[in-house]
């Protein structure tokens, strides 16, 4: 048997730690000496030691660990740890998008407004044809949800009577008439040119009207110029006070992470319809 600090001192554990594992009820001694109270414990409870301080580590809750020692649950383990890596990647993929707009901001500082306001996009005013699609729509939970959306859109699309092609062009409808935070209304279209054929169960045949004038904003680019293209859009829209912006607002990707692995040859269009005053 060994004492809770030769416990401590083997497994490079504190005394309070221990103390506090104890009273948590996730590590408790396999013995209490009732005269002295010495606390007493066995070599293989080490090895539940090391997986509680491991768990605590990659940010596992005291009443998660509870559940995964002390038994045979290598299932539940296993699920645990799987469910908590997934947790991390999003955090590590929503940390990986504050360090990009940190860089983006950062140039920013070191740049002047006309720079900025001219950084990779053009504008310019044109008509939007009428475009019969098959469409897919959802309301998602926030915006970054969109890419799912467009894997699920390709699989109903792979089902189609008349396979699409890399050449179909497809494009973005987004239907709130505000930005939103969450329940975000997107309806993803694809071009559709094959007269009465048959098409999945979960898409719509139908026709996207299109408006007499609309802005176009080329971006080139990272996503992130994405902002600058519609802090230039502002600029615009204060010059040109006849008009005012009305929905859906079109997204098109020319150029994306379908077809390139650099974002700096992303082209993506931002088409915004317009009404007269």
């Amino acid at each position: 048997m060994l004492l809770i600090g030769e416990v401590s001192k083997i497994s490079q554990v504190s005394l309070r730690m221990l103390r506090y594992y104890d009273k948590a009820g996730i590590f408790k001694p396999k013995i209490i000496h009732e005269e002295n109270g010495y606390r007493y414990y066995t070599a293989d409870q080490l090895d539940d030691l090391y997986r509680i301080v491991e768990l605590r580590d990659l940010g596992f809750s005291v009443a998660e660990i509870g559940t995964l020692v002390g038994e045979d649950c290598r299932e539940k383990y296993l699920r645990a740890i799987q469910k908590k890596r997934q947790e991390l990647e999003s955090e590590a993929a929503g940390l990986q998008m504050k360090l990009k707009r940190l860089a983006s901001l950062e140039a920013d500082v070191n740049s002047n407004e006309e720079e900025i306001l001219h950084k990779d996009v053009t504008i310019v005013l044109k008509s939007i044809p009428d475009k019969d699609v098959i469409s897919y729509r959802k309301t998602v939970d926030n915006y970054f949800c969109e890419a799912k959306m467009w894997e699920e859109f390709g699989k109903l699309l792979a089902e189609c009577e008349v396979p699409y092609s890399d050449s179909d062009e497809c494009f973005s409808l987004y239907h709130d008439i505000d930005y939103r935070e969450e329940n975000v209304d997107i309806e993803l279209c694809m071009v559709w040119n094959r007269g009465q054929a048959k098409i999945p169960d979960g898409l719509i045949h139908r026709q996207v009207i299109g408006c007499e004038k609309a802005v176009s904003v080329i971006v080139r680019g990272p996503y992130e110029n994405i902002s600058y293209a519609y802090r230039k859009f502002a600029h615009w829209l204060e010059v040109h006070e006849e008009y005012h912006m009305t929905e859906p607002t079109r997204q098109i990707c020319y150029v994306s992470p379908v077809n390139s692995s650099d974002p700096q040859e992303y082209v993506t269009e931002i088409l915004i319809p317009l009404c007269e005053s």
